[in-house]
């Protein structure tokens, strides 16, 4: 009988070559999520911070374009993380019976890490997000 000692040198490196592909799949996977989920509640926070101040703005002291400067620059404040160019910005006013209202809606579009691969597999490199907030005017 021979010894089969000398049979399993490059087991070692099939093993990793076959878990490896798997394994940075899953790593990248998790962070994309946690970007993508970092960049929702960005949305989320701001939009709702823009509503907040754009119905607590004296409606006498300021006229329609300075409440929606005001909403604006309040929902900016808050994308600190974001690509500045992707974030966009919409204020809407209308009216529930006698109440005047405001809607901020904050839209960003999210770059993916990997988008030469997902653009590489025929999807897009990036993911639309937005996120409305809809407050009552202060009078």
């Amino acid at each position: 009988m021979k010894p089969r000692f000398g049979q399993e040198r490059g087991q070692d490196l099939v093993e990793y070559a076959l878990i490896l592909p798997l394994f940075l799949f899953l790593v990248f996977t998790i962070i994309e999520l946690s970007m993508l989920f970092f960049a929702y509640v960005t949305v989320s926070n701001a939009a709702r911070e823009g509503a907040r101040t754009a119905a607590s703005a004296l409606s006498s002291a300021c006229d329609q374009t300075c409440v929606d400067a005001l909403a604006e620059s309040a929902a900016r404040s808050l994308t600190t993380g974001l690509v500045n160019e992707n974030v966009q910005v919409i204020t809407s006013r209308f009216n529930r019976g006698e109440v005047p209202v405001i809607q901020v809606e904050v839209l960003y579009r999210a770059e993916f890490l990997t988008r030469m691969v997902v653009e590489a597999l025929n999807g897009t490199g990036h993911l639309d997000l937005s996120a409305a907030s809809t407050m009552a005017r202060e009078q």
